[in-house]
């Protein structure tokens, strides 16, 4: 079996919106991603004979700012999220970027101790900022420098 790394904008988007839809599809403000979007973002997908995930962001100057990162779950905790955010941000240092951003769900305590392993900080709070069938969840503005 042969890891691999390829351009989020090389990856089938059928692959990307399942994967989206799986992970997201409690929040009501869920949309799928169309090729338009994808081509304006910086992003990796993580391949292992089968797609297994992807990392994506808006970029601007020397910031960064992450929207999705997502793991199939029957891949979760086998090191294949660590070593796909390690490529990506090594992939935004060597291209200039300084500054690293995410929102992360208050709920989510599992994503927190992740980023924070990476040094990412809280820096903001964001009342509200997810939309589920169930509520409303507020988030956490992280940031880091690489």
């Amino acid at each position: 079996m042969i890891l691999s790394f390829c351009d989020i904008r090389k990856t089938p988007i059928n692959n990307i919106n399942i994967l989206e839809k799986e992970t997201f599809n409690n929040l009501t403000n869920f949309r799928k991603v169309n090729k338009d979007f994808i081509s304006k973002v910086e992003g990796l997908s993580i391949k292992l004979e089968e797609y297994i995930g992807h990392i994506y962001a808006h970029r601007a100057a020397d910031q960064a700012d992450i929207i999705s990162f997502v793991i199939k779950e029957k891949f979760r905790k086998q090191n294949f999220g660590t070593l796909l955010f390690k490529a990506f941000i090594s992939n935004l240092r060597n291209n200039g970027v300084k500054n690293v951003f995410l929102e992360v769900s208050k709920k989510n305590i599992i994503a927190q101790k992740f980023y924070y392993r990476f040094g990412f900080e809280n820096v903001g709070y964001r009342k509200d900022y997810y939309k589920e069938k169930s509520g409303r969840i507020d988030a956490y503005l992280f940031k880091t420098k690489i």
